[in-house]
């Protein structure tokens, strides 16, 4: 699939997983202008009988016009389109730059006060979802995404959509699917069963609420034998309340979670209110009990763009919790983003103040030196980021494009290397990378990383300015060549030994393309020019050989490979193209005295008969 391009439009720029449903791609929109990235994920039904492959067609479209519908939502991306393509189907949604969550708990657990966060930002979308009588069915941390720009929480890859590569069967003219869509842990019962309902998603949401409290995988917790509810309340301490929450969303019965993401949302809702506000008024909240409403409010505010009022709520939080981080982080993306970078610095300074080791601050600090233009300053935080994450491969393209700035270009080529080693199919410092290597004029290095078309470009620009640079020419042809641009690459390789009559690597090229291109008597003849030069080249003899052999000449052609060897006696390309003309030879030689035997035979006989 790579560098291919499907539905007329989308080319294929990076693999981002897969598993039996289908696999994801990242792409970019060739249609659009600027080119925008987008996520091509490719189903693949696992039937393709005219019935299944019919049944697959209706379901996927169908599910289609569900996402539409969800893209509306600011935490759903929005599918940009759906189409089939050689009995496959692909869906395009927009492409969220950010950080799955799993990466994000795989190495500490969370607080409650976080857990709670981040579980009413989860059921605020999965409350628009609902809504939509559509339910996730693979909620996990690999299927959330903590978005860069806000930090608020993304819900991709809907496991309604693997319905299409399940396999359908009909039932009483209904569509039951046979392979349960989900993933273990995360997946109750009844959906194990295949009998999902939306509290299906809730219990879903209430696992990944205990992951994060635990750091325990959802597999590995116990079960009452009785019952088979989680045992989990003697491995963290939290509220009472919030217990009672969790409790009632990982019910083994589904009849007894909340029925759906609003009622759930409620519940916890419940928890971080202390006071009601007026309908047409703030919420009156009681600052030290009920910091968390004015977080959500802060939020809510944040995702409007109204980042003064999210601001405001966000000091509420701070003068309850001075000391919480997340609050201070979102503080300085508020100011950030009205571009007051001064006091988007001092909240990241005071999130680095509270959380010395965490990565994310020193980066966003990083960011906003460099929009302020104090490179240094902003080379020393990015610095700072790769001791704390020395794998994190976004700051080392980001480090790479700020010392491109201070014109340290093979510091910024060493810092790109190093992106794309993390990360090999990393397109942003690809890209970086080739368009310096360009700029800089570095053709050999662009073509050792297979840039073929930039090679070819950049040569043109060189001969522009120098017609005769023999470099260029020889540097257009290699790249030709791999581009399988035969003849092209044929008139770059004259154009060097026009100029340069002893240089036999180029009259090798040229001899090696026009065999591709089956002119084996100018073969020959740019073969005859490498042995003038270096008369104990092996490889020429023995590719003098094979032209002339494929001209016919095989008595020629068995002296050039008797002479490559002469020059080095192992040479086993050489042993076996003699030892096969050879036979060929003795075989034609037997049958010519065949022939000439059974021709005198029949004369001798002829000749006696009419005696």
């Amino acid at each position: 699939m790579l560098s291919r391009t499907v539905g007329g439009r989308y080319h294929i720029l990076g693999y981002l997983g897969g598993g039996g449903f289908g696999q994801t791609f990242l792409a970019e929109d060739r249609h659009l202008p600027g080119h925008p990235r987008c996520v091509v994920k490719q189903l693949k039904p696992r039937k393709t009988d005219d019935g299944a492959l019919e049944a697959a067609r209706r379901l996927f479209d169908g599910e289609a016009q569900a996402l539409y519908q969800l893209g509306n939502h600011a935490q759903i991306p929005r599918l940009l389109a759906h189409f089939e393509e050689n009995e496959q189907f692909y869906l395009v949604q927009e492409y969220v730059d950010g950080d799955l969550l799993s990466n994000e708990l795989r190495h500490r657990c969370l607080p409650e006060a976080e857990v709670i966060e981040m579980v009413l930002d989860i059921l605020k979308t999965l409350s628009f979802v609902h809504g939509h009588q559509v339910i996730h069915r693979d909620i996990k941390p690999s299927n959330l995404i903590r978005r860069r720009c806000d930090r608020t929480i993304v819900l991709i890859d809907f496991g309604s959509v693997k319905q299409v590569s399940s396999q359908p069967v009909e039932t009483d003219g209904c569509i039951s699917i046979t392979i349960a869509i989900g993933s273990m842990g995360y997946m109750p019962n009844e959906q194990l069963a295949g009998q999902p309902c939306l509290s299906s998603d809730i219990y879903a949401v209430g696992m990944l609420a205990l992951r994060a409290l635990t750091g325990l995988d959802p597999k590995r917790f116990r079960k009452d034998p009785r019952t088979s509810e989680i045992l989990w309340r003697d491995l963290v301490t939290v509220s009472p309340a919030f217990a009672v929450v969790l409790d009632q969303m990982v019910r083994y019965d589904h009849r007894q979670r909340y029925p759906s993401a609003q009622d759930a949302l409620q519940a916890l809702q419940a928890l971080t209110q202390s006071a009601v506000s007026q309908p047409s008024q703030p919420p009156l909240i009681a600052v030290s009990d009920g910091y968390l409403a004015w977080l959500e409010r802060g939020d809510e505010l944040f995702q409007h763009n109204r980042y003064h009022e999210a601001l405001a709520a966000y000091e509420k939080v701070i003068q309850a919790k001075p000391n919480h981080e997340q609050v201070w982080f979102k503080c300085g993306l508020a100011f950030e983003s009205i571009q007051d970078f001064e006091q988007a610095i001092a909240a990241y300074d005071r999130v680095i103040q509270l959380q010395p080791h965490d990565y994310l601050p020193w980066l966003k600090r990083a960011n906003v030196l460099g929009a302020l233009q104090h490179y240094d300053r902003a080379l020393a935080a990015y610095d700072e980021v790769l001791r704390l994450q020395p794998e994190n491969y976004w700051a080392w393209n980001d480090r790479g494009q700020l010392l491109e700035k201070l014109q340290q270009v093979e510091e910024a080529l060493t810092a790109y290397d190093r992106a794309i080693q993390l990360k090999a199919d990393f397109q942003l410092a690809l890209d970086n990378r080739k368009r310096l290597l360009l700029r800089l004029q570095r053709v050999e290095t662009l073509y050792q990383l297979q840039y073929y078309d930039e090679v070819i470009a950049a040569c043109d620009r060189a001969l522009r300015q120098d017609s005769d640079d023999t470099g260029a020419w020889l540097m257009r042809g290699m790249a030709l060549e791999n581009l399988d641009r035969l003849p092209e690459a044929a008139l770059s390789y004259h154009q060097v030994v026009m100029r340069q009559k002893d240089d036999h690597i180029t009259w090798f090229k040229l001899g090696h393309v026009m065999e591709k291109l089956r002119r084996y008597h100018q073969a020959t003849l740019a073969y005859n020019q490498v042995v003038r030069i270096q008369p104990d080249n092996h490889w020429a003899w023995y590719q003098r050989g094979f032209a002339l052999q494929c001209l016919s000449q095989p008595r020629k052609a068995l002296a050039a490979y008797n002479q490559a060897i002469h020059i080095k006696p192992d040479f086993q390309a050489a042993l076996t193209a003699r030892q096969a003309l050879l036979n060929r030879l003795t075989h034609h030689q037997n049958t010519s005295a065949a022939k000439v035997a059974h021709s005198a035979e029949v004369a001798t006989t002829h000749t006696n008969s009419q005696s």
